[in-house]
């Protein structure tokens, strides 16, 4: 079966549901290691927990971007047949010439990308911030665009 583009819609949206599941229970356990500290191991301490936490959706936009990216460069060597540029920005830029997809698509996708980069690279620069429901839906918006088989 060739690759679908609902397909990496559906990867997409399930790092977002992950990270639903996961933010709740680790809220819950924060809730409860605060009434009671013994529920934590002894690796794992109250400030640990509340660190993970903080981190926890910085996390989440690196792994939704990780699957968006993946799916961009499979969409890339089979419309190509080459292999896809190195740069993400080139790799998005290229398979929106390839579409025609518009900068109002384009550019919310590259303004998740630019705040991966600042997470994953720990930049100081300035970079506003995406949620994960907001980056769920830009990078899902950019794939639509995309035929539905390759």
């Amino acid at each position: 079966m060739p690759p679908r583009r609902d397909v990496w819609q559906r990867r997409i949206k399930a790092v977002e549901r992950e990270y639903a599941a996961v933010r709740l229970a680790a809220d819950r356990l924060l809730e409860a290691a605060e009434r009671d500290p013994t529920v934590l191991t002894r690796e794992v301490a109250l400030r640990d927990l509340r660190h993970a936490l903080q981190r926890l959706d910085g996390t989440y936009i690196i792994r939704l971007f990780a699957e968006f990216e993946s799916g961009l460069r499979l969409f890339w060597v089979a419309a190509r047949g080459v292999e896809p540029p190195s740069r993400t920005r080139d790799l998005v830029d290229g398979v929106a010439a390839m579409r025609w997809i518009r900068d109002e698509q384009r550019l919310p996708a590259h303004a998740v990308r630019d705040y991966r980069n600042a997470l994953v690279h720990e930049r100081e620069e300035a970079v506003v911030p995406v949620s994960i429901a907001d980056a769920r839906g830009r990078l899902c918006r950019f794939f639509s665009f995309l035929p539905p088989n390759w």
